[in-house]
């Protein structure tokens, strides 16, 4: 019978009982409040890994092709010679070593010359000539640190450039395009299989003959590198898939080349992980967003397309272990179960007052958990007491203060945005005979597109001055780079010049601080509504769209300079038209016009773009810009905006 225990026996027990179920009780209530908030948190951690890394492949993946655009308007201008690919080394070798991330630039031509410079993981340079067409081989050297060949006896081995897939398949495409992976020269030893993938531009002569390509290349084992150098979560692995769900890279010790040179299919992996992951990849069709159990622990799986705004259709998949973001909480409520059970031991002993002061630090943490799911952030749990509930209080602060600077981080984010927002023109100038309208829209909060009218010193008030730039790549540092080219150009154009004094002016400022390792292109034009005259200068920018209605003709232009920011000591050039007629349109605009795509992969190209304008030329110069934007909007539907889109109308009246 209970009555017959000692009140020292029956007393500890009765109150121990309780304490034990009530400890329990919060630890269970405790543990389900913190998976839900952890869940959410995981969610939002889980979208901006995966953000990240598809912002930073995005950006690796154009290089290749703003450094063939660079090299397509040096071989046009004739500073890169096809008469003397020797004369090329300097110039490429700046290049490769500008943008790590490629592994090799190089030319081939329709006779049978070529030249490149590779470099290897290692950081070695290799400079390969092959000045005689007919030859059946080719020389290589490597490089010191000084850009002069090390080796006094040349490395030859066999190459005909017409068997390359990097020159073939932009030959045979009729314009810029990606290969297929395919086995580098000397891509086959004991370590395995090494693939590249390249993208090439093919050049034309004046009568149109093929003259050869210019070609930037990714080796799949470096970009396997640059992704294993990514910060993917704690633990996370990230995974590049051809359209066929095979390999192209990995940041998990895994290959991605067959002994054959095929690539292998992500489900037949040798890492078992990524095997996993291909095989629930596959069963969804190619897609998953969602926490799936691989080799028996929960993971985040996340895919998305990455490459679109380049012309390729890869998947980025990124595969992300819960217990990146439960571990903590899991072994602090494993901590929690331990103190309940000391805290019945200690009840035992004394009491009510043990009990009581075991369930208080659990009920606050219950208690500041739940505020900090519901949105309170600003919660801090201050707990004295054991350690293991100061740990896990600290823990919580630590994320939700973690939450904070993520939204902190989005706040200013907006900010930004909103003052790049407030550097472009508010209104169009008003010039007498003349119509003016510009636009910009950022695929970011923060772009590097740039337009401007600027207020030329010594100008009369019947002459605009438009002003247009793209700066390579998105985000943060392209619009301080934009900002910066801005303020000098404004500043400059206090003090009368030509455009080219104002883009000579402007690359060596801007050279300065980017040492050749950021460049922007730039367009400017001056129009006169009473003389109809125009002049332009272009830093690697493509030169101005001009239809004349009264005779129904785009002029043919060419010309112009390096992108700013390359390198020093650039004299630009700048180009005079004869007038045009009444009502002639003036369209000057970024690449992104011309490369938005739609769901089925096309670019909506320059041919659209003539034919809205001659379609549209009779309207005002507003109607014809919010013409374009609705004709670009519709054509991408659904498809995301890939790039910055900027352009400027101006119309010239009777």
């Amino acid at each position: 019978m209970p009555t017959r225990l000692s009140i020292n026996l029956l007393a500890p027990v009765l109150f121990g009982v309780p304490v034990l179920a009530v400890g329990l009780w919060l630890s269970l209530a405790w543990n389900a409040q913190s998976k839900r908030a952890v869940a959410e948190l995981a969610e939002q951690g889980i979208q901006q890994i995966h953000q990240s890394a598809s912002t930073k492949i995005t950006d690796v993946l154009s290089t290749p092709v703003q450094v063939c655009r660079v090299n397509e308007h040096l071989v046009a201008s004739g500073l890169l010679p096809l008469d003397d690919l020797p004369a090329w080394r300097p110039t490429i070798l700046r290049q490769a070593e500008a943008f790590d991330t490629l592994s090799s630039i190089a030319w081939g031509g329709a006779d049978g010359r070529s030249a490149w410079v590779t470099r290897y993981a290692d950081g070695s340079a290799y400079w390969a000539l092959k000045a005689d067409g007919d030859a059946p081989t080719m020389q290589e050297w490597r490089l010191g640190a000084d850009g002069q060949p090390t080796d006094a006896q040349a490395k030859t081995f066999d190459f005909d450039v017409g068997q390359r897939p990097w020159f073939t398949t932009p030959r045979d495409a009729g314009g810029s395009a990606w290969s297929a992976p395919y086995v580098w020269v000397g891509g086959v030893d004991s370590s395995g299989v090494t693939l590249g993938i390249s993208y090439g531009i093919p050049l034309y002569g004046d009568s149109g003959e093929f003259i050869g390509v210019v070609d930037a290349d990714f080796s799949l084992n470096d970009l396997s590198e640059y992704l294993g150098r990514q910060s993917i979560g704690k633990t996370g692995v990230a995974a590049l898939l051809s359209p066929d769900g095979r390999l192209l890279a990995t940041s998990a010790d895994a290959a991605v080349a067959t002994q054959d040179g095929g690539l292998v299919r992500l489900a037949d992996s040798d890492n078992p992980l990524l095997a996993a992951a291909g095989g629930v990849i596959e069963q969804r069709d190619g897609a998953a967003d969602a926490l799936v159990p691989l080799l028996d622990e929960p993971h985040y799986v996340t895919t998305s397309r990455v490459g679109d705004g380049v012309g390729l259709d890869w998947t980025l998949v990124t595969i992300v272990p819960e217990s990146d973001f439960t571990a903590h909480i899991e072994r602090e409520y494993s901590r929690s179960w331990l103190t309940s059970l000391i805290a019945m031991s200690l009840a035992v002993a004394i009491g009510l007052f043990a009990a009581r002061w075991l369930v208080r630090p659990l009920n606050q943490l219950v208690t500041a958990v739940r505020r900090i799911g519901q949105g309170d952030l600003d919660t801090q749990i201050e707990v004295r007491h054991a350690p293991e509930y100061v740990n896990l209080a600290a823990e919580v602060n630590r994320m939700a203060a973690g939450l904070q600077d993520r939204m902190r981080m989005q706040k200013s984010l907006s900010l930004a945005m909103e003052v790049q927002r407030n550097l472009l023109p508010t209104d169009s100038p008003e010039l007498p005979g003349l119509e003016i309208a510009g636009h910009s829209t950022y695929c970011d909060e923060t772009g590097g597109d740039y337009y401007d009218f600027l207020d030329v010193s010594g100008s009369d008030q019947h002459t605009a001055v438009l002003v247009i730039g793209d700066v390579m790549g998105h985000g943060v540092a392209a619009a301080l780079l934009m900002a910066t080219a801005r303020g000098i150009l404004r500043s400059r154009s206090a003090v009368p010049g030509s455009l080219a004094d104002f883009l000579t002016h402007l690359n060596d400022m801007l050279v300065e601080d980017t040492q050749g390792e950021r460049f922007m292109t730039m367009l400017l034009v001056t129009v006169s509504s009473k003389t109809h005259e125009l002049r332009w200068a272009s830093a690697g920018h493509g030169p101005p769209m001009i239809y004349d209605p009264t005779k129904d003709t785009f002029f043919d232009l060419e010309g112009g300079g390096l992108p700013l920011g390359l390198m020093d000591g650039e004299d630009y050039e700048e180009y005079q038209l004869p007038p045009v007629g009444p009502g002639s349109v003036i369209f000057v605009a970024t690449d992104g016009l011309e490369e938005t795509m739609n769901a089925r992969h096309e670019q909506f190209g320059i041919e659209r773009l003539q034919s809205l304008v001659r379609e549209n030329a009779a309207k005002p110069a507003e109607q014809i810009s919010q013409t374009i934007r609705q004709a670009i909007a519709t054509y991408r539907g659904a498809v995301s905006q890939a790039d910055d889109l900027t352009f400027v109308v101006a119309k010239v009246l009777d």
